[in-house]
């Protein structure tokens, strides 16, 4: 089976459409949370991930326009999206993105890799912290170990976390010691071959707004047949996703970001 898997889609209706082209062949489409936040489109791209998405779960921006809680903490730009985008949504729309898990671990059907772990930002914190260095990757690897071994994870099989919330497409290899094998910056594509008994953190980064200065959308394809994961970065029309944040009347940086990828 493969699953499509993507994350901080952030409204952006154009990006969102281009993965869809990518995923066109896929069984189920995974999606980590942050659908809205940011982009001009929070309703087009919400109605598609009802839709399309067998997993859907929320992030730290869906739960703030859910919500409105905790605003205080983003910064100008993120709070003034986040109001502007409770404004397009109806109440049900709201009671969606509140209700959405912020993580989830799954058995895929076939059963060749029993049991994957879903998270917006990490498991100690689902959608606030950010894994952004090996340390924390470190950390996440040990929960992750415990958690697998609580479940009667075949020690024969990979165990694999995915995650989005830094846009940042990455992946940390841990062997079943906790010893950090390898760290990948996907800025183009990658393909990995699983191998049994070793811990794969993968970021799949932003379908609508990555931030390692590639302006390319990010998603993943896990292929449960083949045991691998293929990270791709594609391109959008970025300059009608700008125009349409602008028009909007969204905080310009918003806008000009996105031809930068930061």
């Amino acid at each position: 089976m493969k699953i499509g898997i993507i994350s901080d889609i952030h409204a952006n209706w154009e990006a969102l459409e281009a993965a869809d082209k990518i995923l066109f062949d896929v069984q189920q489409v995974w999606c980590l949370g942050d659908i809205v936040g940011y982009g001009a489109d929070p309703r087009l791209c919400l109605e598609y991930i009802r839709q399309r998405c067998q997993i859907k779960l929320k992030g730290n921006h869906d739960q703030a326009v859910a919500d409105l809680r905790n605003i205080d903490f983003f910064n100008p730009v993120a709070k003034q999206a986040v109001l502007w985008t409770r404004n397009q949504l109806s109440a049900d729309d709201c009671r969606f993105l509140a209700q959405l898990p912020s993580s989830l671990s799954v058995t895929t059907e076939d059963r060749s890799l029993p049991v994957v772990w879903l998270v917006h930002g990490s498991l100690r914190s689902p959608l606030e912290e950010y894994i952004l260095d090996a340390a924390t990757a470190q950390a996440t690897q040990t929960l992750l170990a415990q958690q697998a071994q609580e479940v009667h994870f075949p020690k024969d099989a990979p165990v694999l976390l995915f995650f989005g919330h830094s846009h940042l497409a990455e992946v940390y290899i841990f062997n079943d010691k906790g010893k950090k094998l390898q760290h990948l910056s996907v800025t183009t594509e990658q393909r990995l071959t699983l191998e049994g008994g070793w811990y794969y953190l993968v970021n799949v980064g932003s379908v609508g707004q990555p931030r390692d200065g590639v302006p390319l959308g990010s998603c993943a394809i896990l292929d449960t047949d083949q045991w691998t994961i293929q990270i791709i970065r594609f391109g959008y029309p970025i300059a009608v996703a700008a125009q349409k944040i602008l028009q909007a009347g969204l905080p310009a940086e918003l806008a000009y970001r996105l031809f930068y990828g930061w």
